[in-house]
């Protein structure tokens, strides 16, 4: 099983200027909930510990996740706050999102066995990002890690995610120490280790280099339209992005996530578990939004 911790919530988007929008499409998801939701399609046991408001937002999220037999029996719902909430302004000259947190940023330690029957516990950035939640993050790390669970880190880190509205380098880097398994993007790698002025090719080896210095085993770093570059600490290897057409990029990232999850949990090597990857991304680039069809025939299309 995988679990995976982190950030429910309702994207609020709108194709106007947030100075004057007048109408937002509310999508329900966030990173973690839409990578157990693929993996969970593709035939593999995951679940979400989060924490969502007592709201029709928070039950919506779990109903969405219910239905595609994800375990949502670790998602706490909370009377007080409500389901965060991001805004997102998808204007093509000027695109830009801010967030409200709401219950998320409250999730509380939910007890030792949780951990029962986890061979990954998957973390976004979100939970390392703000108070209280990051307290409650270090000790689900920490106890983990005595139980010797594998641990992944989705290092999709930016300013505006951080209460003192700038990456806390130190933090994440100090996460990155316990990893095993991490797919960041270019944009992360700038965010977290700052812009170098190098031809594209070096510029890939210094990112994957600097993920491996900090102690993460098995680094993919995904690169757009270049397709994605693995790592497994001996050799950097390019993996071609499958998209026979793309109609949309939502959803795209996650599903990477949830194909090389099935890759490592059918003890496929990292390198071929990331070609899975590639393979549900490319497939998902075919469809608007990150609610799509999907099951384990896909696999077997070419």
């Amino acid at each position: 099983m995988v679990l995976f911790v982190g950030e429910l919530l309702a994207d609020m988007i709108t194709d106007e200027s947030f100075e004057s929008a007048e109408h937002f499409v509310m999508k329900v998801g966030g990173s973690p909930g839409n990578i157990a939701r693929y993996l969970s399609l593709l035939g593999k046991k995951a679940g979400v510990l989060s924490r969502v408001g007592s709201d029709i937002i928070g039950k919506r999220i779990i109903d969405n996740l219910s239905r595609c037999s994800v375990d949502v029996s670790y998602i706490q719902r909370d009377d007080t706050n409500g389901t965060t909430l991001v805004f997102v302004q998808k204007a093509e000259l000027s695109p830009d999102f801010f967030v409200i947190r709401g219950a998320d940023r409250f999730l509380e330690y939910p007890g030792d066995d949780v951990f029962n029957d986890v061979e990954y516990l998957h973390f976004s950035c979100w939970p390392f990002t703000t108070q209280p939640v990051s307290k409650t993050a270090d000790k689900i790390l920490e106890w983990a890690l005595e139980k010797k669970i594998r641990i992944a880190f989705d290092p999709n880190c930016r300013d505006k995610l951080f209460s003192c509205g700038k990456v806390q380098r130190e933090k994440i880097m100090d996460v990155l120490k316990s990893v095993e398994v991490s797919k960041p993007s270019l944009d992360d790698s700038i965010a977290l280790f700052g812009d170098v002025d190098y031809e594209f090719d070096d510029k890939v080896r210094y990112y994957i280099d600097r993920y491996h210095e900090f102690g993460v085993k098995n680094v993919v770093l995904t690169a757009g339209k270049y397709g994605a570059f693995a790592s497994d600490g001996g050799r950097i290897v390019p993996i071609p992005s499958d998209a026979k057409k793309i109609v949309d990029s939502t959803g795209a990232g996650d599903g990477f996530w949830a194909g090389m999850y099935y890759g490592l949990l059918e003890n496929k090597t990292f390198i071929e578990s990331c070609i899975i990857g590639s393979k549900i991304a490319g497939y998902i680039l075919g469809f608007v939004g990150a609610d799509v069809p999907m099951n384990i025939t896909i696999l077997n299309e070419n």
